[in-house]
C-alpha cells in the first residue's frame, strides 16, 4: 500500500478551506458562540489544524488547539494509550471536539456524556495528506448521497438475522439476532431532518455496518485487502490470508505465508487473549472516491468490507444504546479488509463483485 498524495508540502490548498466549511456547516451544525476543541499531533500538518481553527473563528465559534505527543504504537494500540489530564479538562468544556490524534479514549467518552459531540476528520489519527483525502472523498463526492445510502444500508442490516460473507469456497456466518445497523455516515447533524444524528463520528464517510457481540461469527474468510495490525502502517497481502473463526474467536491463520506468520507471531507476543476475538464490527465501504492508501480511507472503499478484532469496549461506549457488556475487551484493536466479497443478508444477495444492493 502506498502513500498517494499529489502535494504534501506546507502549501495550504484552497480546497481545504471549502471542505472544512462543509464539515462544520453540514456535518456538525456548528453555531456561533460554541466551544471547539481541536486535538492534533505532529502527524497532521499545522496548516490543516489552522484551517479547522480559522474556519471556526470565521463562524463566530471559540476554538483552541492542543497538540499532543504521538501515541506509541499507532492506531492499533489506541485502546491502551494514556492521555494528559490537561486534555481531559479541556474536553469537558467543549461543545464540539475535532479529533485528529486520539480516536478511542475514556476521556472522550466522559466528554460525550458531558454533552460534547466529536468528529474525527482522519478517523482519529490524522495524517500528512489528510487534506487530499477529504477533498477527494468529500468535496469531490456527493456526501449527502453517501449519507442517505449509508442509512439505507444500516436499515438492511437491522432487518436481517444472519450475515454470510463469501470469499471463494469459504464462508463466514455472523448471527445478527438483536443487532441493529449503524450508518457510520460521518454526519453528527442530519440536514434533511434538521436534527442531531449522532454524538461521535469519523471521516471520510462512510462505512455503515454492525457492532458484533462477542462470541458470534463462525467459518473462514480470505482477506485480500488491507491488514492493520502493525503499529506503524497497514499492509496488503501479496496473496489472501485465510482466517478461520469458531464462535467469534480466531482459531487458525493460513494463506499468505509471510504475512500469516507475522500476524501469528504478533498475536502470540501480545499475550492478550482478547486480541483473538472478532469480528467485533463489520462495515461496508460506500464512498466511490475512497482508495487503498495509508489513510484510514481504505475502510470506505466502495463494496469492500472491513472487520475489526480485539477491543471494541471503548468505541462501543461512544455509541448510544449499546450494552457495553456484550463488547469484547483487549489492549489492541486491529482490522482486516476484503475488497469485493459476496454478502448475503439472510438469503438475499446484499453485495457482490463491488456492487451493493439495498434498494
Amino acid at each position: 500500500m502506498t502513500m498517494i498524495s499529489p502535494d504534501v508540502a506546507t502549501r495550504l490548498k484552497p480546497d481545504t478551506i471549502a471542505v472544512v466549511k462543509l464539515i462544520y456547516e453540514d456535518l456538525c451544525n456548528l453555531q456561533p458562540g460554541q466551544n471547539v476543541l481541536i486535538i492534533s499531533d505532529a502527524r497532521t500538518p499545522d496548516y490543516i489544524v489552522s484551517t479547522f481553527q480559522g474556519m471556526a473563528f470565521a463562524m463566530d465559534a471559540d476554538a483552541i488547539t492542543i497538540e499532543c505527543r504521538i501515541p506509541q504504537g499507532g492506531a492499533t494500540y489506541q485502546p491502551g494509550s494514556k492521555w494528559p489530564a490537561m486534555l481531559e479538562a479541556a474536553a469537558m468544556e467543549a461543545d464540539l471536539i475535532v479529533d485528529m490524534a486520539v480516536g478511542y479514549a475514556e476521556f472522550v467518552v466522559k466528554a460525550i456524556r458531558n454533552g460534547a459531540r466529536v468528529i474525527c476528520p482522519g478517523d482519529g489519527i490524522g495524517g500528512p495528506f489528510m487534506d487530499d483525502v477529504l477533498i477527494r472523498t468529500m468535496l469531490h463526492t456527493d456526501v449527502h448521497a453517501v449519507r442517505r445510502h449509508a442509512d439505507q444500508i444500516a436499515d438492511c442490516f437491522t432487518g436481517a438475522r444472519t450475515c454470510t460473507v463469501m470469499t471463494g469456497d469459504d464462508e463466514l456466518v455472523i448471527d445478527l439476532t438483536d443487532v441493529d445497523g449503524e450508518s457510520g455516515c460521518g454526519f453528527l447533524w442530519d440536514p434533511d431532518k434538521n436534527e442531531w444524528k449522532s454524538n461521535w463520528t469519523f471521516l471520510p464517510p462512510a462505512q455503515p455496518g454492525i457492532l458484533v457481540p462477542k462470541g458470534r461469527g463462525t467459518g473462514s474468510i480470505n482477506v485480500d485487502g488491507t491488514l492493520l495490525y502493525h503499529p506503524i502502517y497497514h499492509e496488503k497481502p501479496d496473496s489472501p490470508i485465510r482466517l478461520t473463526f469458531e464462535d467469534g474467536r480466531l482459531i487458525r491463520i493460513g494463506g499468505d505465508r509471510i504475512l500469516a506468520a507475522r500476524l501469528e507471531a504478533w498475536l502470540e507476543e501480545l499475550d492478550d487473549d482478547g486480541a483473538y476475538y472478532g469480528p467485533v464490527h463489520l462495515n461496508i465501504g460506500n464512498n466511490p472516491n475512497a482508495m487503498l492508501t495509508q489513510s484510514q480511507e481504505w475502510e470506505r472503499v466502495y463494496g469492500s468490507i472491513t472487520c475489526g478484532m480485539g477491543d471494541f469496549s471503548l468505541l462501543g461506549q461512544l455509541m448510544p444504546g449499546i450494552d457495553p457488556d456484550i463488547l469484547n475487551r483487549s489492549t489492541v484493536h486491529w482490522d482486516w479488509t476484503v475488497l469485493q466479497p459476496r454478502i448475503l443478508l439472510d438469503d438475499r444477495v446484499f453485495a457482490d463483485r463491488g456492487r451493493i444492493f439495498c434498494e
